[in-house]
Formats: C-alpha cells, sequence, structure tokens
C-alpha cells in the first residue's frame, strides 16, 4: 500500500505514522559523509529526510548542468535508498535555503520575464529544470500507481518555497494559479507521488 493521506495526518498500509522530518542539504554536504549523516539522522529518530535541488549549485551557467560531487543527486538519492530512509524532495525552482537569488542561478534573473511570476516563458524554463531534476531521481520515485516503485524513498515532492510569504504573487494577483501550474508541471514531468 502507498503513502496515503486525509485530513488528520500521512497513513502507511492504512495506518497512521507520525513520521519525524529532518533537513539536509546534499550540494553543501562532502559527498563521503552523506551516509553517515544520514544514519546520524536516521538513528535520532528521522523518518524521512528533507532536502532542497538548489538550482544555482546544478545550473550556474545557462545549459551547463553539474550532477558531479557533492551535486550528485543521484547518488545522494542512493545513499537515502541505501540507508532504508523516506525523501521529501523540495524541487523549487524557487528554494530560499539562504542561497543567493533564493537559489535560482544569476543568468534566470536577466531573462525578459520575470521568476515566480504566471509569465509562459518562466514557466517553460522550470519545465525544462524540473525535467533535469527528474531524470536524476526518476528511478526512485515512489510512484502510488506502480506496486513496483512504492517502497521507493521519494514519497513526497515540494514545489516553491515560502509563495506569498517571501515574493511571488499572492492569492488575489494568481498566487494559486501559479502554484497549481508548477504542480501540474511537476506532475506532468513525472513527479507523480
Amino acid at each position: 500500500m502507498p503513502y496515503t493521506y486525509d485530513n488528520v495526518s500521512i497513513l502507511k498500509d492504512n495506518k497512521r505514522i507520525f513520521p519525524i522530518m529532518g533537513e539536509i542539504h546534499y550540494s553543501r554536504v562532502p559527498r563521503n559523509e552523506w551516509k553517515e549523516r544520514l544514519l546520524k539522522m536516521k538513528a535520532g529518530g528521522i523518518t524521512i529526510v528533507s532536502s532542497y535541488v538548489i538550482w544555482i549549485h546544478h545550473e550556474e551557467i545557462e545549459n551547463q548542468y553539474d550532477w558531479t560531487g557533492e551535486r550528485n543527486l543521484h547518488s545522494f538519492m542512493q545513499a537515502v535508498s541505501d540507508c532504508k530512509m523516506k525523501m521529501l524532495l523540495r524541487i523549487g525552482p524557487w528554494v530560499h535555503a539562504e542561497t543567493r537569488n533564493g537559489g535560482f542561478p544569476d543568468w534566470i534573473l536577466k531573462k525578459d520575464f520575470d521568476v515566480r511570476t504566471n509569465d509562459e516563458k518562466y514557466f517553460e524554463t522550470v519545465k525544462k529544470w524540473y525535467g533535469k531534476i527528474y531524470e536524476q531521481v526518476k528511478d526512485f520515485i515512489a510512484n502510488p500507481d506502480d506496486e513496483k516503485t512504492r517502497e521507493n524513498p521519494i514519497i513526497g515532492v515540494q514545489i516553491e518555497n515560502e509563495y506569498g510569504h517571501c515574493g511571488g504573487l499572492y492569492e488575489k494577483e494568481g498566487g494559486e494559479a501559479h502554484m497549481q501550474r508548477l504542480q501540474k508541471i511537476a506532475i506532468d514531468t513525472g513527479f507523480k507521488v
């Protein structure tokens, strides 16, 4: 049975669970320390790992992606899987994370559109970014409709971060439509969790 939820809690195998989530930013931690840190988190009672995919760490120069070393998201996901932990992947595009530009690469701020708006050019750029992330993690997604992948580590995906609180549109300005569009892009990309 996949992870599900209702208005009270998260459920696993139709039983209520109380997950404890802890954050680790893989691209800020030496790669050779990932498993040790994950196991320490697990020993401390963490049941779900959370991590941002910080765009500026992977595409500092437009169309030049870096998934090596500490930036190797696929290898980090393998470490999470090896440690038998679950994951909430925070794919942004804006993540805050005490990162310059909220994690946006400098080049995107020079484009002829405003970020975190309902501009189609922005959505096309995000769609490409989500696709690059998906290439790295597709083997680790727990798809509730696929019996073979239900126990995979990625049980949830967060889009955006602090939208409307730290920038972005408010509800009356189209904030709800913005979030729904990002959700659709993520699901269409393959992030069905």
